[in-house]
Formats: structure tokens, sequence, C-alpha cells
């Protein structure tokens, strides 16, 4: 589980705060999308077979309506979705999503590059208005932007698009088209996509997931 403390700052505070210069906004990202190559998209007007869905006493994936749904159940356990059978390098990924029901300190997003289930970069944002992003290494988190708040997070029920760009050693998170972050790292040269949501402290949260893109730069 991903925590942020009662008065929002993170548990690796001082590692935090000597990244913080190097995580201003950016406001012009690596590459226009629209210079994208569009490899797959899905609206989850049906189950497409290309996520894994479930329903476990602690969590739940799956389509209704539409739209695709993580469900944290309150066990303290982060709850994500794989794209199937994917190894990618460079992607473009977007996709709206929005917060249904539970608790809104919350993280929901996408994960980019992922190794297995203890090895990760996570882009994510809030339901109360933060972003961030993570690096998750043999199951332990190190921040690389965040989490801070940003005006440009719609908060409550409202949707979000977000567009996550994994592109060499260029992580870069684009939040509703406004507001951009950029942060350099090498850890993980290619992986697997996921979508992701996750309760702080312990609550139980849902999202909802729609319009979903993979892109090649």
């Amino acid at each position: 589980m991903i925590h942020r403390q009662t008065h929002r700052f993170w548990r690796l505070a001082l590692l935090w705060l000597l990244l913080l210069p190097a995580c201003a906004p950016n406001p012009n990202p690596t590459a226009e999308a629209e210079t994208a190559t569009a490899t797959f998209n899905d609206d989850f007007s049906a189950a497409s077979g290309v996520w894994t869905t479930f329903n476990a006493p602690e969590s739940a994936a799956y389509v209704q309506q539409g739209e695709l749904y993580l469900e944290d159940r309150g066990r303290g356990i982060g709850v994500y979705t794989q794209f199937l059978e994917q190894t990618l390098a460079d992607v473009i990924i977007q996709v709206t999503m929005r917060h249904v029901e539970g608790s809104q300190d919350n993280w929901m997003g996408v994960i980019c590059r992922q190794q297995d289930e203890k090895n990760y970069t996570l882009f994510a944002i809030s339901a109360d208005g933060y972003y961030l992003i993570l690096n998750v290494e043999d199951g332990f988190s190190t921040p690389l932007v965040g989490p801070a708040t940003a005006d440009a997070i719609r908060t409550g029920r409202d949707r979000n698009t977000l567009e996550v760009r994994c592109e060499g050693d260029t992580l870069t998170l684009k939040i509703n088209d406004t507001f951009t972050v950029t942060q350099t790292d090498a850890s993980f040269p290619e992986g697997g996509v996921a979508l992701f949501t996750d309760a702080v402290r312990g609550g139980m949260t849902t999202t909802a997931f729609d319009d979903f893109a993979l892109l090649q730069p």
C-alpha cells in the first residue's frame, strides 16, 4: 500500500525534499501524442480479454457498463490489472478515470514497465488533488515526483485524463492536458502496463477507467 502521512508528507521525507528541485512542472513534454502511432484502444464496452479480471475478498477487477472497475476492499493491498502479454519499452498510455466511491485519500493511475508486483513505476493522482511518480523496487517505494497538489486535478468524482509517457529514461505525467511533470530515471528499461488503485491508510476505494489508449512514440 502507498501511504501519505496525516499532514500529507511522504514517509521518506528527506529523500522527497532532496528530489523536489528536480520535480518542477515542465510545460513542454518531449513530443506531442498526435505524432505517435496508436497500437491499441479499449473503451471497455465489453470485456476484451486483454486485462486480468478477478473477484477476491481483498480486491476486484471487472468490466461493467462501459468502464473497467478496480476495487480496493480495505485489506491494505493496492490493486492492479495488467494489460496481458505485453512487454514494452517506449510507450505512451492515455486513460480517463473517475473516483466512484470510498476514500478520496487514494491513488489511481497507471503502472509502466512493470517487472512483477514488487518492481514497477507508478504514475497516479488522488481524488483529493495529489499527484506522484513513484518507483517500487523489490517492494520498496521511492518517490520521483511528489506527492504534491495540482489545480489541474478535478477532485471528488469528476473525471480526469492522464497521459503517461515512458521514453528511454524520461518519465512524463500529463494531467487533463494542462499540467505536465517530467523526471529522468533509468531503473526499468521495459516491462508491462497496468491500471492501478489503492486506498491510503487501509480504507476502501473504487476507481473506474475508460477510453484507454496505448501508443508508440
